[in-house]
């Protein structure tokens, strides 16, 4: 069990720097979006799927290692 926890650890450490670099992205796309583009298109924001996504995965391995506590 306490291999199990470690690996729970790691993934989580490893989701938590994907989840930082997607919200990086996320603020270099919307910063690249121009002042007048919500006048012209009907799409002015930039998806947040990837980082919802994300964070439910971050939820449930903590759901996970809480039970090893």
């Amino acid at each position: 069990m306490n291999k199990k926890k470690e690996a729970l650890e790691r993934r989580l450490a490893r989701l938590e720097s994907s989840l930082s670099k997607e919200q990086a992205r996320t603020t270099q796309v919307m910063n690249n979006i121009g002042w007048g583009t919500g006048m012209r298109c009907t799409k002015c924001t930039p998806s947040f799927r990837k980082e919802d996504e994300l964070k439910e995965k971050i939820r449930l391995v903590k759901t996970e290692l809480t039970k090893f506590k």
